[in-house]
Order: C-alpha cells, then structure tokens, then sequence
C-alpha cells in the first residue's frame, strides 16, 4: 500500500471529496452570482433569466433604500450582541477560572441554553413575551418596565433590543467555554514572571492574559460575528421581520425578496452582499490576530 502512495496515487483518493465540495458549495455559489446578473423572477412574467449586466447591482446600491436600513439594522444587532455576549461571557470564564473551582456543575447549566436550536429558543420566547399570557411580560407590566397596553413582540422601540438580549441569553455560554478553555490551556510561566517583576493583578492581566488569549478572542470574536450577520431563525419565528421592517435584518430581507417575492436575479444579489460582508469580517479578524507578529522565516537545511 505505501509503494501504491508513493508513486503519486494519493492525490486520487482526495477526488471524491473534492468533486462533493464543488457540488455543494462552489457549483451554487457561482450560479448564484451568475444569477445576480439575470432578470429572473418567478412571479413576472417575461422575466426568465435575461442577462441585464451590472442593472441589479445598481439598483442595489442606489436605489433600494430598504436593503440598506436592513443592512444597518443587521450591523447593530452584530456590533451590540457580540460586544455584550464577550464582555459577560469573558466575566464568567475569569470569575469561574480565579474563584470557583469546582464549575462543572455550574458549566453544565450554563451549556443548556446554547444547546438548544435556535427555533426552539424562538419558540419558547415567544411563548415568554406573549401579549396576553406571557410570563415575562407579566413580570414587566408587574414592575412598571412596560403598561398594560404594551406587548413586547409589536413595540417597534422594544422588539429589536428584545431580540438582542434573547440571543445574548443563547450564546453567552459559548463565549464563556471557550474563554475559560483558553484560561485554563495558558501557560504558567509568564504570569509566574510577571509576579515575581512585582506586577499588580491589572497589569498582569492587560500585559500577560489578554496578549495571549488575542487569538482566542479574535476567533471567539469572529464566530459569534459570522453567526450573528446570519441570524435568522429567532427573528423569523419571533416577528416575521415585523412590526413593519422593524427586525426586517438582512438574512430576513433576503428569505423576503427570494422566496416571498421570487425575485431571484435581484435576491441573488442581496445574498451576495451577504457573503461579501461575511468574507471582509474574517479577513479584519484575521489580521487583528496577526497585526504585530513577525514573519519569521523558517530556517534553511542544514542551518541551526
């Protein structure tokens, strides 16, 4: 077997997988785009797939003001949810990591609601903040944070920081795991260094832990940011998009303009600037992560 692989029929072995990921992920990404420069809708008629050039790009850009609130919308939701889910994920990992030891029991609890599917946590938040029957809303209207004619889910001023505090509620425990796996896996030495150098705690801590968890949280940072620009489930079974566009995010407009409208040619586009966006985020985390680290080069044979 090893004479077979050395004579350089490895390479074949990897054709089946390669041949999958083109069907599944390169083939519709490009009729996507090809798409985007066609007039194809499925609800009008004579328009079956005519090339009209840069036409729907333009009118992305210039005229659809919706595509852009929806797009400004989703950039708030990413920037509030993620800052507010790393600030008190990273508090919990350093609280469960310096003062209490025995957090197994404690970090299963906290797992539980990043285990469930994003539907069922829409569901049963929208059972929770029900006009009528809502157990949190009945608390709120008990304690004054809203009136009797208020509901939550149809308040255009309450629905979308609603929306942001659920998803902080599902994915804190993911930056919590992964913050306190990448406390735990530091090394001893520097932060042993550091004391000895008569650091306080606060130095130790801006000059020794966050330099070497800035991989952590740039990767923690750039997941929950990528998961955060697509969210979709929760919005789309708490509101639909509603009251109006209120929560109308990007992911919604999208599902909107493809397969409520059947404007595909156009909804190709939208899509596009999905990934678009989604590709210049990992490439601004990427180089968050190795901003200040030097390109050393390897050394030549032969060298020590």
């Amino acid at each position: 077997m090893g004479a077979v692989l050395d004579r350089g029929t490895a390479p074949l072995l990897l054709v089946p997988s390669v041949i999958l990921l083109l069907v599944i992920l390169v083939g519709p990404f490009f009729y996507m785009v090809w798409t985007g420069f066609t007039d194809l809708h499925y609800a009008l008629p004579g328009r079956d797939g005519s090339f009209v050039g840069f036409d729907n790009f333009r009118r992305l850009m210039q005229e659809d003001q919706i595509f852009w609130k929806s797009f400004l919308l989703t950039m708030k939701f990413v920037f509030w949810v993620v800052t507010i889910e790393f600030i008190l994920g990273f508090a919990l990992a350093m609280l469960l990591f310096h003062y209490i030891r025995q957090h197994r029991f404690i970090l299963t609890l906290l797992l539980v609601p990043m285990m469930l599917a994003p539907v069922a946590v829409g569901l049963i938040w929208k059972l929770l903040l029900q006009g009528d029957l809502g157990m949190v809303t009945y608390y709120m209207r008990l304690i004054g944070i809203i009136d009797l004619r208020t509901a939550v889910m149809s308040n255009a001023s309450l629905v979308m920081p609603a929306i942001m505090m659920i998803d902080v509620w599902q994915w804190t425990p993911f930056v919590t795991l992964v913050m306190l796996a990448g406390l735990l896996s530091l090394p001893k030495e520097p932060f042993e260094a550091a004391v000895m150098d008569g650091a306080g705690p606060v130095q130790v801590f801006r000059d020794v832990t966050l330099p070497l968890l800035r991989p952590i949280i740039a990767l923690v940072m750039l997941l929950r940011g990528i998961d955060a620009f697509k969210e979709f489930d929760k919005v789309f079974i708490l509101t639909g998009g509603g009251p109006g566009i209120a929560t109308e995010m990007l992911s919604i407009y999208t599902f909107r303009i493809n397969f409520k409208n059947w404007d595909l040619g156009y909804g190709a586009v939208s899509a596009f600037m999905v990934y678009l966006v989604v590709l210049i985020m990992c490439s601004i985390f990427y180089k968050a992560v190795y901003w200040n680290e030097g390109r050393a080069k390897p050394p030549k044979a032969g060298k020590s």
